[in-house]
């Protein structure tokens, strides 16, 4: 009898060697998922910025309509625009269905993907080379707004074309005969923008949405470190990479969402101008382009000073989730990769 139980014993015993040795040969099978700091950063930020961005798709549509319904249209292929915030979702369901609120989204994920990669790698390693060279250990606001502005400014640059892309296809409204949209897609967007106007044309813009989103991208860093100071102590972990300690994933849903909104309210009259801009050859000659300053004037002589914060409701609406939401998946994604 004691035989028996001894050796059963050792076989229960064997079996969970057999389990652990199973389980190392499986872990070390799975090498790919143990990421470079790069990587995390990369999947991480190009994650979040998509989730967010496809939640929010309606809002932004609608916010994109709203700020340019008043541009004289001067071409006959170009779309008419809503007259307000309700008439513009009345006339998107209408005349192309509630689905159509998200036009345009393959080419925002396609956008946003690598845009919030580089922004967040950026971010974090420019962060890293100004700890170093400045020698001091935490994060400053400082150098938070450069670290930002430096990550803003090149996402914007290399992702740009994309971005007008976007622009054009979400502002399009089917034409009431059935007649086919002047632009049919992604490729379809760019052969016809660099034919009509030029290779340059699809840089069309590029300045003044660096002058948007920098500063947007500089302030919202800055304000979402600025409150995880205050609400949790920051640490750093072997690699570099900002946690914090204790924080929930409301914290950084709030913290991301207060950025947000203060980021929308200093920089979104600039963002107006910006969004007319890049529809300018839509719905303007040549010789009727106007420069940003002019663009601003004009707005505000035409409209008031309320035409240069058209659309900021539906834009809270969205900045708040949106930018809640990719710093929450962020952080999360961070610490599960």
């Amino acid at each position: 009898f004691y035989s028996r139980c001894f050796w059963k014993a050792c076989r229960r015993r064997k079996s969970r060697v057999d389990d652990a040795l199973r389980l190392r040969s499986l872990a070390r099978s799975m090498d790919w998922l143990n990421l470079s700091d790069a990587q995390r950063l990369l999947i991480s930020g190009g994650v979040a910025g998509s989730v967010s961005k496809t939640l929010t798709a309606p809002l932004s549509r609608l916010t994109i309509l709203y700020q340019v319904h008043s541009l004289v249209t001067t071409k006959p292929y170009a779309p008419q625009y809503a007259e307000g915030l309700v008439s513009a979702i009345r006339k998107v369901v209408g005349k192309e269905g509630f689905l159509s609120f998200w036009k345009g989204n393959g080419t925002s994920v396609l956008h946003r993907f690598p845009y919030s990669a580089i922004n967040f790698y950026l971010f974090e390693n420019t962060k890293r080379y100004l700890r170093r060279a400045l020698d001091v250990k935490s994060d400053t606001t400082a150098i938070r707004l450069c670290s930002g502005a430096t990550a803003g400014a090149m996402a914007c640059s290399i992702c740009y074309p994309l971005d007008l892309v976007r622009t054009r296809l979400a502002t399009q409204i089917s034409q009431p005969d059935g007649g086919k949209p002047y632009y049919r897609g992604i490729v379809h967007a760019h052969y016809r923008i660099v034919a009509d106007e030029g290779l340059l044309g699809i840089y069309g813009g590029l300045c003044t949405t660096l002058a948007v989103q920098v500063p947007n991208l500089a302030i919202s860093y800055s304000v979402y470190g600025f409150l995880q100071d205050i609400i949790g102590k920051r640490n750093e972990d072997n690699e570099g990479h900002e946690k914090v300690r204790g924080s929930s994933v409301g914290t950084n849903l709030c913290c991301g969402a207060a950025s947000g909104i203060s980021s929308t309210l200093i920089t979104f009259p600039a963002d107006v101008v910006r969004r007319r801009m890049q529809l300018q050859p839509l719905h303007r000659l040549p010789t009727d382009f106007r420069t940003p300053l002019e663009e601003m004037l004009h707005i505000s002589r035409a409209e008031g000073l309320e035409g240069l914060y058209r659309g900021l409701t539906p834009e809270l609406l969205k900045a708040v989730p949106m930018v809640g939401c990719t710093f929450m998946v962020y952080e999360l994604l961070m610490d599960r990769l």
